[in-house]
């Protein structure tokens, strides 16, 4: 929706608000009243689209106010961790802190969008944190395996090009091609089997899980950018309206 758009519909529903606060102010007259309501209520229907928006701004603003408590309480661990891969800008003025699952099929084809915005902006600092939910008690814990991978991977430096390599793969991850993948960057696999059974390891997944969980994030894809929370794949722009948004409020904070 342009911004033509949301400004007319505003003008008209503050025209309607207006009328029906009669006791605050003095009483529009009924003709130009009924004006009012017929142009707004044939605007409306053409114009659809204005309505979903203001109920998903309102489902937006309702999550980010349940969720930002503990996403406050939380952030330094978040965005200040020094051991933490870091991809993008490590001095970007934005940070996005993404939840995300190796074997989640939505977080593998948004990956695509959420780099773009990270390379196309070039001021933002991603924080990648392994979020492995879709594990089942019944099943071998493959997403806490490729968690634990790249976090070994990173310790050989090459957790970007592990990361890269298995979100962009068209095959299921699988014990097999976790090491496969693996190999294929240059990584020392005898010594990534090793680090993987590190305890500090595991026991920074079962934080980040826990964390996550507190906050309120159930699945994968989930993205904290500043004071704003984007919940599964929704996009590049919105990803981009998000970082636009955490940039105006710092802004306003500095000023």
């Amino acid at each position: 929706m342009n911004s033509k758009s949301i400004v007319f519909a505003a003008a008209l529903a503050g025209a309607a608000f207006q009328s029906a606060n009669a006791e605050e102010k003095p009483a529009i007259d009924p003709v130009e009243r009924a004006k009012i309501e017929a142009v707004l209520q044939d605007y409306l229907l053409e114009n659809p689209e204005i309505v979903m928006y203001a109920i998903r701004e309102l489902q937006r603003r309702q999550t980010v106010a349940q969720m930002l408590p503990s996403i406050e309480m939380y952030r330094s661990f978040l965005e200040e961790d020094k051991d933490a891969p870091v991809l993008g800008n490590p001095n970007g003025d934005v940070t996005i802190v993404e939840f995300f699952d190796y074997r989640c099929g939505y977080c593998r084809r948004h990956f695509p969008d959420v780099m773009r915005l990270v390379e196309e902006d070039g001021n933002i600092r991603l924080l990648p944190k392994q979020f492995p939910v879709l594990d089942r008690p019944e099943e071998k814990a493959i997403s806490r395996l490729a968690a634990q991978a790249a976090l070994a991977a990173n310790k050989q430096g090459k957790f970007e090009e592990f990361h890269t390599a298995l979100m962009s793969s068209g095959v299921s991850v699988t014990e097999d091609s976790i090491y496969k993948t693996a190999a294929s960057v240059g990584l020392d696999v005898t010594r990534l089997k090793a680090d993987m059974a590190d305890k500090l390891i595991d026991k920074r997944i079962g934080n980040t899980l826990a964390i996550g969980q507190d906050i309120g994030f159930e699945g994968t894809p989930g993205y904290i950018i500043g004071k704003d929370v984007v919940l599964g794949a929704e996009g590049y722009d919105r990803l981009k309206q998000a970082v636009s948004r955490a940039r105006a409020k710092m802004a306003d904070a500095a000023q």
